[in-house]
């Protein structure tokens, strides 16, 4: 039964990363609440470890200092690559920092992620700025040259769609302005930032969070539209004769060595004739202990199907790219009806 959970979770995390990592991040928040509040300086100091390990040796490639790449370390360099990609937490926890505002504060479990909005904001920034980094630095340029000069971007790069390779780099374009939005809205986070300011200051420029919500889900959609749309990578299949040839080769190859055997045979024969029945009698029985396993074979076959889960479900790539844009939708969608529904009942209850 635990097992079977454990493959329905990997399978909905391959399935739905997002909706998957929304899930879990909203639970844990709520669990640790307090503890985020109590100890916001251990957090930070956590999530600022891998925001590090991922910039300083990419500074340093920029700058032709060759660091340890700590991607290598296992459990480590998942986290990090966590980080790069963005779908895992960062665009999770904006996600649950724009909930709040949408949903009921009077309900418990709202308010106790009202109560850390601030800490999760800040933790938010340290995978953000770390995807920006590594996205900015590789895709900006072409992205911007799609615009300015277009006819050598069109030359040199692989496009199959005009239109999906356009949707993409403007996403791409539009990532920069996010990120510029973004800095002075994480900064002001600081609690140090938001006294200097003042509370009027502070709410007014906290209103272009919503630009920056809007800006998220053009972008988001965007990319998987115009992946979907102009692929990266295409699968190229091997020419038959390439594989013809191969297999030619293989056939050549298993006549020489059967050639070899059987003059070594012969050769065992006028020798020794005791030899050759011990010889026949050994490939006698690896005969008959060959097909004992023809016949045990399919029993394992029917074991290993029987023991597949629900991580072994393969899904191609346009499925997860919509099934990727529905839950962008949802979650999105959603969250306009909740905050245009709550803004209805403010305005009635006045």
């Amino acid at each position: 039964m635990i097992k079977l959970l454990i493959d329905f979770i990997q399978f909905l995390y391959a399935l739905a990363p997002l909706l998957m990592s929304l899930s879990v991040l909203t639970m844990l928040s709520v669990l640790l609440s307090k503890s985020i509040k109590r100890h916001t300086t251990v957090y930070y100091t956590v999530f600022a470890i891998p925001f590090i390990l991922v910039t300083v040796p990419f500074a340093g490639r920029l700058f032709g200092l060759e660091i340890f790449n700590f991607n290598r370390i296992p459990f480590l360099g998942g986290i990090m690559r966590d980080y790069i990609h963005m779908g895992t937490l960062g665009f999770p926890l904006l996600i649950i920092i724009m909930y709040m505002g949408a949903l009921n504060p009077k309900n418990s479990t709202v308010k106790k992620l009202l109560g850390i909005r601030k800490e999760l904001s800040i933790l938010s920034g340290f995978p953000i700025l770390t995807h920006s980094l590594i996205r900015v630095t590789n895709n900006f340029p072409s992205a911007l040259k799609f615009f300015t000069d277009n006819g050598e971007y069109m030359a040199n790069a692989k496009v199959t769609n005009a239109l999906g390779a356009g949707i993409t780099n403007f996403s791409f374009v539009l990532g920069i302005l996010m990120l510029a939005l973004f800095i002075p809205l994480w900064v002001t986070s600081f609690n140090s930032v938001h006294k200097r300011m003042g509370n009027i200051k502070w709410k007014k420029l906290q209103r272009w969070s919503y630009v920056l919500y809007a800006m998220l889900f053009i972008h988001a959609m965007g990319i998987q539209a115009g992946f979907m749309l102009n692929p990266r990578e295409r699968e190229t299949p091997k020419p038959a004769v390439e594989v013809s040839a191969t297999t030619s080769e293989t056939h050549n190859r298993s006549n020489r060595e059967n050639s070899e055997l059987q003059q070594r045979a012969d050769r065992d024969k006028r020798n020794d004739k005791n030899t050759v029945q011990t010889v026949a009698d050994s490939v006698k029985q690896r005969g008959n202990g060959d097909n004992r396993t023809e016949v045990a074979r399919p029993a394992e076959n029917r074991r290993r199907q029987q023991n597949q889960g629900f991580a072994d479900i393969k899904v191609d790539a346009p499925t997860k790219r919509y099934i990727h844009i529905a839950s962008l939708l949802l979650i999105f969608g959603s969250y306009l009806y909740l905050r245009l529904r709550k803004a209805r009942l403010k305005s009635g209850s006045r």
